[in-house]
């Protein structure tokens, strides 16, 4: 059965674009920056995406416009490392399930911003504390910002605390939007209010998507270009106001010292890496529902540009608010070195409390974040659907009850991240969902292809597709450059590992083991598959079945024969 086209090649491009930025390019990015001493970090990241990321990506856009499929059956190329495709599907289930407690958390920002004064911006609630500290209160030596640990494995430095008590944007985070108990061990009741607006995301996601690629294609145009806008106009508000100068002096500044330190190199690989989605199903099976004939050259070019562009836009719009904030604040920029849940839900949201307007500013912010929320979400959703369709290939037919039942799914697992500690349930998951598991599979994804499938094969594959060679730099980069950049950063990874924390709260040994076991799930998968697969292969010795194997199974070779091949492309053009 032909796999569904997109409309136009545009839908395919700015899927992959939105897939790409997401809401962590408004939450990793600028800590990273900030963490790396500005602007320096962007030339590892510039070039790490061109020597690592860019030829990862052509890869998977390859194999996945080959195979015209989803993430397991791209492996008929060398059926033993099908379990690739089953860790992914794995690991975009568990990211689609937590991440639709966060999409619930944004949405409730974005109501209270509506309200007739932010919650956020003074302590005179109900929920507030004696200890409270609003804003019109912080003097220019006093200031504090929880130590919240979020979207990313690093060491958070924090805004210096010098007076106790809390700030009233974290005082509401805490106090009122979560309603937070004091542990794992104390998950206490539902938040109601947020099991009501994940039900309202699942619906919205069900309705963006049950319609194919076709609705879903046009529905980024939106969610891509309305974050986009809003970055542009944050950076034209952060500009005419006082102090803007000194967040962008910043950003640009280069800390050249910053370049002798190895950690900065290895995080700015992996962010080349993470950002573009490698080895999360993503590129495959969007290149999937391409033409055979399409120039994926171009397309990684296109995209990989795009995404650094958008990343640099929102470095900009980020330090020309902070630098006027840090201004009215009378401290450094590098006060606001924080990241994840800590960066989205307490500082923006105080942060917009000091600009002209700021109902207007909050309510802007959380939709865009909304927005990179929802174009994170279709493509982990549309993985799902495709690897269920690649297994049982009569469920193409009845899509819609597809889609039901993974958002029940999701719904029903992520009941516990709405009580009031389900924040430390989102943590844990986050934190072992990834690691190592996304490092195993690229670095798979480039042994298999390059010395299992063969480049010389490619390099045939991509002639009969579109008719040209590649650059060799490309190839090569394939072969040796990019799975030596994942053996670092999965080395990196585990030497630097520590384990889930959250504020001062550190979890026990046993919920340690349970994210040990996340992490597990996805990975599991590679060895039982390749046992398996290996033991359904005929053959006498160990050697003979490992060699039969690792070939590419009857139904690649008949899907990239020469007379194959053109008859796609005839079929296709006709």
């Amino acid at each position: 059965m032909a796999p569904e086209r997109w409309r136009h090649h545009l839908d395919y491009l700015i899927t992959l674009l939105g897939g790409s930025i997401g809401s962590g390019s408004l939450i990793k990015f600028p800590y990273l920056c900030m963490r790396n001493g500005g602007g320096v970090f962007l030339i590892p990241y510039i070039v790490f995406t061109f020597i690592g990321a860019i030829p990862c990506v052509f890869l998977e856009m390859v194999i996945g416009q080959l195979s015209q499929s989803g993430p397991i059956n791209v492996w008929n190329l060398c059926p033993p490392f099908k379990g690739i495709g089953f860790g992914i599907a794995v690991v975009m289930w568990l990211y689609v399930t937590y991440y639709m407690a966060i999409f619930a958390w944004f949405m409730y920002y974005f109501y209270h911003s509506f309200l007739d004064k932010l919650p956020w911006a003074s302590c005179d609630n109900s929920w507030n504390t004696p200890a409270c500290i609003a804003n019109s209160n912080i003097s220019t030596s006093n200031s504090t910002v929880a130590n919240v640990t979020g979207l990313s494995h690093s060491n958070f430095t924090n805004v210096t605390e010098t007076v106790p008590g809390m700030t009233a944007a974290e005082e509401f985070w805490r106090f009122q939007a979560l309603q937070m108990t004091d542990g794992l061990e104390h998950l206490g009741g539902m938040r109601w209010p947020l099991v009501g607006l994940m039900g309202v995301t699942c619906v919205i996601m069900f309705l963006f998507i049950f319609q194919g690629i076709r609705v879903s294609g046009k529905v980024v145009y939106v969610t891509v270009g309305v974050p986009i806008l809003l970055l542009v106009v944050f950076l034209i508000q952060g500009c005419l106001l006082p102090g803007s100068a000194d967040g962008i002096y910043f950003y640009v500044y280069p800390k050249f010292e910053k370049l002798l330190e190895p950690a900065m190199w290895v995080e700015a690989c992996s962010l080349a890496l993470y950002s573009l989605n490698i080895a999360m199903g993503n590129i495959i099976t969007m290149a999937g529902h391409n033409k055979v004939t399409n120039n994926c050259f171009r397309d990684v070019l296109i995209v990989s540009i795009a995404d650094m562009l958008s990343l640099v836009l929102v470095g900009f719009s980020f330090f020309a608010i902070i630098g006027h904030v840090a201004y009215l604040r009378g401290v450094p920029v590098e006060a606001y070195e924080s990241s994840g849940f800590n960066l989205a839900f307490i500082v923006y949201p105080e942060v917009m409390t000091y600009l002209p307007l700021p109902k207007v500013w909050s309510a802007l912010t959380f939709l865009a974040l909304m927005t990179l929320e929802v174009d994170s979400m279709l493509p982990g959703l549309e993985i799902m659907i495709a690897a269920v369709e690649d297994i049982f290939h009569g469920l193409a037919k009845r899509r819609w009850v597809v889609i039901f039942v993974i958002l029940l799914s999701n719904f029903m697992f992520a009941l516990p991240c709405t009580t009031q500690g389900g924040i430390y349930i989102v943590t844990l998951v986050d934190w072992y969902t990834y690691f190592p598991a996304v490092a195993v599979f690229a670095m798979l994804e480039c042994f298999a292809v390059s010395w299992c499938y063969g480049l010389e094969r490619l390099k045939r594959d991509i002639i009969l597709m579109w008719g040209k060679t590649v650059p060799r730099a490309m190839m090569l980069s394939v072969k040796y450059v990019c799975p030596v950049l994942l053996l670092a950063i999965f080395c990196y990874s585990i030497y630097s590992y520590r384990p889930p924390k959250y504020g001062d709260y550190i979890y026990p040994t046993w919920a340690t083991g349970v994210g040990w076991v996340i992490s597990s799930i996805s990975i599991i998968q590679l060895p039982i598959v390749f046992i398996w697969t290996l033991y359904h292969t005929p053959g006498s010795t160990f050697k003979e079945r490992l060699g039969t194997a690792l070939q590419p199974n009857d139904e690649w070779r008949n899907l990239t024969s020469c007379d194959g091949t053109r008859q796609q492309m005839q079929s296709l053009e006709a």
